[in-house]
């Protein structure tokens, strides 16, 4: 029973998600939530009370992906190998798994403010699972060049899991775009200064 409703509660929730990145959140109605379910809306309230209540809980899925990678990756050994297996994990998240949440606080950004009550909060909550997934990919010591290193093959891979470059041409497809820029990050973690310099 205990899992049959945590599958209505998932289906919700990316029912939700399609329909408030597709019409707009504000655009979006628990009744037509329910609608594309075929369920009634009283079977919508007895998991979620409110659009607030979704739109929250999708969001709180973020720090949670950030916490899990930044939790397995504090078991690894501080190598260039686990720097670059972190940051591969960092792309497929950001590009697989949040895809669809992104794209969604992207375009209703204000919504998120709204009913977070703070002003930026979808920047904060990835700020501040990236910081923790920096943390662990800045070796406790390292040389400020090896610490700058990391922090820019960080961005590169969110920047490269979303790339939004101009026009350069055919050959720079997004999925090109993304190589070439998750192809950098692997190169700046696998190098290292020398102490001193």
């Amino acid at each position: 029973m205990k899992k049959r409703r945590k599958d209505m509660k998932d289906q919700i929730l990316q029912v939700a998600l399609e329909l408030f990145t597709r019409q707009g959140y504000d655009k979006t109605s628990l009744r037509e939530i329910a609608e594309h379910l075929e369920v009634s809306k009283a079977a919508l309230y007895y998991h979620f009370t409110s659009k607030e209540e979704i739109l929250r809980t999708l969001v709180a899925g973020i720090p949670e992906a950030f916490d899990e990678l930044a939790a397995w990756a504090q078991g690894l050994p501080r190598t260039p190998e686990s720097r670059q297996e972190i940051l591969r994990r960092l792309s497929a998240l950001i590009s697989e798994d949040l895809d669809p949440v992104l794209r969604f606080a992207q375009a209703n950004s204000t919504a998120i403010e709204a009913a977070s009550g703070a002003r930026d909060a979808m920047h904060d909550v990835l700020s501040s699972g990236l910081r923790r997934i920096g943390a662990v990919l800045v070796e406790p010591g390292a040389e400020l060049n090896d610490q700058v290193r990391a922090i820019i093959a960080l961005n590169l891979v969110v920047m490269g899991s979303r790339p939004i470059l101009p026009d350069v041409g055919p050959e720079a497809t997004p999925e090109r775009v993304a190589k070439a820029v998750f192809d950098l990050a692997m190169e700046l973690v696998s190098r290292r200064d020398p102490p001193g310099s």
